[in-house]
């Protein structure tokens, strides 16, 4: 009983491991065949936990740990169990249906419970070949057949055989976009990403040479932090913002007409513009040019609230101008999961621009139109997002930073009633995390 609680806790404990570290983690049950001299007997029951990073590399590094329940009796030697820990590299096979067959080679050391001269613990090399079928939700279905050498030969232990079936769960993080420095720029935009805190940055992150909040560049009493109106010619006079004002003094310039003296009172032969008392002139407002707003990358928000500049078209940005989701020009081959050749550009411009954010994270995913059998149409849109993501890793992404899922026909943004509504419903869309 305390063999099996330190088992079941060590298994656990790798699966948590495994989990947190991201990628395709996966459950698996099977029967195992030991003494294979008069024939295969699979009558062995088999568990194993198993995870297989994907850094985007052609060969793929998997680590797993499997428990063999044997309960031989004590006239057969007495062995309880073993415990097989593996290191191997995935090769997948280029596929263009649903399934995806992968072949796997590595090799671990396997340990004997309760040994025995003829059965005792040892190192071994592996190989096999599997089977991989996507659900929703980026959930599959794995079916494996693996074999084992034992590289220590003795009666009981030449080989052993495996089959394997079981159910793979994506884990990774969700990656929230994150301002470590706190100064206003997300990380993944962040080219200064250690500014000390409090420090005025600019819209790349990097620190810029402050200015005094009282000087005062044109001379016109307000100080350049609070002056709208930067420029100001010296003698005129300005708002509290530090835009000009004329006054009756100035009618000449404003009205065209000379002032001339009225009891106390300034007037001109042309209509006055504003009210005069006394001595004391009242500001006449002029009219000061519009201010341009300019959004340089044309995504709707201006340079100085923009924190992602050079946002490319087609994006959906937040308040702040960076980029949120995009629908990706894509196409694929009819019945086909390979994308067409003019398709191909459009990835490749995406690329480009996750490079310029290498701690952005991406999910692909997948849309179909309401034609045909919507299970299918569901596994058949997240082939399409894989095929997406394989692409981008191609043109130099990480894998590690995307993932492809499919949602069927949800979420049209056309009418699924004509044929032009449902081509723009078989598309791909990006979001940026």
């Amino acid at each position: 009983m305390i063999k099996k609680s330190l088992l079941l806790a060590s298994l656990l404990l790798t699966a948590q491991t495994l989990f947190a570290a991201g990628s395709l983690s996966t459950l698996k049950y099977g029967l195992t065949s030991i003494d294979n001299d008069d024939g295969f007997d699979f009558s062995k029951h088999s568990f194993r936990v198993d995870a297989m990073f994907d850094q985007g590399y052609i060969i793929k590094p998997r680590v797993g740990l499997a428990y063999v329940s044997i309960d031989e009796s004590e006239a057969e030697g007495g062995v309880s169990g073993t415990l097989q820990f593996d290191v191997e590299g995935v090769y997948e096979v280029e596929s263009r249906y649903l399934l995806t067959p992968y072949l796997f080679a590595g090799m671990g050391y396997e340990y004997v419970m309760d040994s025995r001269p003829n059965f005792d613990s040892q190192f071994f090399i592996d190989g096999g070949m599997g089977l991989r079928y996507p659900l929703p939700n980026g959930i599959n279905l794995v079916t494996e057949l693996k074999a084992l050498h034992m590289l220590k030969s003795n009666s009981n232990q030449d080989a052993e055989f495996a089959f394997y079936i079981g159910v793979g769960i994506p884990f990774g993080r969700t990656v929230s976009p994150q301002d470590s420095d706190r100064d206003g720029i997300y990380d993944y935009a962040d080219m200064c990403p250690n500014s000390p805190f409090g420090t005025q940055v600019d819209l790349s992150g990097c620190p810029v040479k402050q200015t005094s909040p009282t000087i005062d560049s044109d001379g016109d009493t307000i100080p350049d932090s609070l002056d709208v109106c930067p420029n100001t010619p010296i003698g005129v006079g300005v708002n509290d913002r530090g835009c000009p004002v004329r006054t009756a003094v100035q009618a000449k310039s404003f009205n065209g007409a000379e002032p001339t003296m009225l009891g106390d009172n300034i007037v001109t032969s042309a209509p006055v513009v504003g009210e005069v008392i006394g001595e004391v002139v009242s500001e006449v407002p002029v009219k000061v040019p519009a201010v341009t707003i300019v959004d340089s990358d044309h995504d709707g928000v201006k340079d100085s609230l923009d924190q992602c500049a050079n946002t490319p078209k087609g994006f959906t940005v937040n308040s702040i101008g960076c980029a949120v989701k995009k629908n990706l020009d894509v196409r694929f081959e009819p019945n086909s999961f390979d994308v067409t050749l003019a398709s191909k550009s459009a990835i490749k411009a995406f690329a480009k621009f996750l490079k310029r954010y290498p701690n952005a994270n991406v999910k692909i995913v997948g849309y179909t139109d309401t034609s045909g059998n919507r299970a299918r149409n569901r596994l058949i849109s997240e082939k399409r997002a894989q095929r997406v993501k394989q692409l981008l890793v191609g043109y130099g992404v990480s894998s590690s930073r995307m993932r492809a899922i499919g949602k069927g026909d949800l979420n049209p943004i056309a009418t699924n009633d004509t044929a032009e509504g449902r081509e723009q419903n078989r598309r791909v869309e990006v979001e940026i995390r």
